[in-house]
């Protein structure tokens, strides 16, 4: 007797398995706090196996891949409790963070993702750009209170800036484990 089209159906989506497992891990990446990468590929494994009556296309492991995406998108927003994410781990020592700061951001993922990469790569530069960059960018003071405040001249205040702003620009751009602990203050 001959394996039936639903059963073959079946055995396709059950031997991509392992490519979606690769694609979920990739999907996931560090946030792993939304769920593991076999738990998302199990659900969507049996998704799809509820969904058989809609494959229409050829292409099976697209189908996949779209709900895998979905299950990762949909994990990511109900993972987003927060409205706000910390500035500063309690080792900081700025006189400004006293152990613990919330940034509130809108309650989108995306902005949140971004938000969260864009301090990542701020806590990986040296405390003396994270210093500069906080009073410019987060305290909005003016270059002449900066100078006032930290007791050097305007001219070194406009330099260490821009190149703490090339640094921040690297270190954005950048995977977290290029570098070490924080930015070399050669680049």
């Amino acid at each position: 007797m001959p394996p039936s089209p639903a059963s073959d159906l079946i055995d396709r989506i059950v031997s991509m398995r392992f490519s979606l497992s690769r694609q979920a891990c990739v999907l996931i990446g560090g946030r792993m706090h939304i769920g593991l990468p076999d738990d998302m590929v199990q659900d969507t494994i049996e998704t799809a196996l509820q969904s058989l009556d809609r494959f229409v296309d050829d292409n099976l492991g697209a189908w996949l891949a779209t709900i895998l995406r979905n299950h990762v998108r949909n994990a990511s927003r109900r993972a987003q409790v927060r409205t706000s994410v910390q500035l500063f781990a309690e080792e900081t020592d700025f006189e400004e963070a006293e152990s613990l700061i919330e940034f509130p951001v809108a309650a989108t993922q995306d902005l949140y993702l971004e938000v969260s990469d864009a301090l990542g790569a701020l806590k990986r530069l040296s405390e003396a750009d994270q210093e500069i960059i906080w009073l410019s960018r987060i305290d909005e003071l003016t270059h002449d209170q900066i100078a006032q405040r930290l007791g050097l001249p305007i001219g070194t205040i406009h330099a260490r800036l821009s190149r703490a702003t090339v640094r921040l620009r690297h270190a954005y751009e950048k995977p977290a484990d290029a570098y070490g602990p924080t930015l070399s203050r050669a680049m």
